[in-house]
């Protein structure tokens, strides 16, 4: 049994997850809070196995409870707002759910779930549970790595859908966890992808994309400019719109090398 606090300002949200979870018997309902002191103290004697947690409440964040989150606690936000979902995957939230939430969305949700919980038990895992875009992501690396004028297909992390993109088209990639941020040309934006960096890594083609540091993959010849603004932050940019990537120290000095300056 999987146990699960709901944490939401609203009642009628509270009450709407409970109904909505009921579809999935093995989700234990086992505490309701309308805000953060109410979960701080809920959290300080029962350690639930997921948190369903609202982003904007009276009196604070619910990014602000994640301080008081255990840490085999696994935590789902739930919000209207979509603007959150950087900040959500930065903090290792391992879903990102819209309200009005969907029936189907949040099936998904507590399949991932139930392959956390059974992980941390050590319980074994069926291969054929293993998410689609690893799957496909092993199979596109043992048929060879893709080409720039390939398309590839990869799990949106906010709807059941999936995003297509052109291998040519992606400026960098940066790693949140389970997660990736995409940005892309043509036309410029940003996509948040149910995809691991090192999926990514395993079918990009190598000689045009380059792992700098842990967290992030870079289409060099995209690269228009590069400022060194300080020793801890470097600027790469990559043409009219695109959003810019914005490198710490050693990212940055990993970048130096590729392109051959020194660090």
């Amino acid at each position: 049994m999987v146990t699960a606090l709901l944490v939401d300002d609203e009642p009628l949200a509270n009450a709407r997850m409970r109904e909505l979870l009921a579809a999935h018997p093995e989700i234990d309902v086992i505490g309701v809070a309308g805000g953060l002191k109410a979960a701080r103290a809920f959290l300080e004697t029962r350690s639930p196995d997921v948190v369903f947690l609202d982003v904007e409440m009276p009196g604070g964040s619910g990014l602000d409870l994640l301080a008081s989150v255990p840490n085999a606690t696994q935590v789902v936000f739930v919000t209207a707002r979509e603007k959150y979902a950087v900040q959500a995957f930065q903090a290792a939230a391992l879903d990102y759910l819209v309200k009005p939430v969907d029936p189907e969305r949040l099936a998904d949700t507590v399949d991932r779930i139930n392959k956390q919980v059974a992980n941390r038990q050590g319980l074994p895992e069926n291969a054929s549970e293993r998410d689609d875009d690893e799957v496909e992501a092993d199979e596109a690396a043992s048929a060879g790595a893709m080409r720039l004028d390939d398309t590839v297909s990869a799990a949106l992390a906010d709807t059941l859908a999936s995003g297509v993109v052109t291998v040519g088209d992606i400026c960098w990639i940066e790693s949140l966890r389970n997660f990736t941020r995409v940005a892309l040309k043509g036309p410029p934006r940003v996509v948040l992808f149910r995809r691991r960096l090192g999926d990514w890594d395993k079918i990009l083609p190598a000689d045009s994309f380059a792992r700098v540091g842990r967290s992030y993959l870079v289409q060099i010849a995209l690269a228009d400019q590069v400022e060194w603004n300080s020793r801890h932050e470097t600027r790469v940019t990559f043409g009219d719109g695109v959003e810019p990537l914005t490198l710490g120290r050693l990212p940055a000095m990993r970048l130096r090398e590729i392109l051959g300056g020194t660090a």
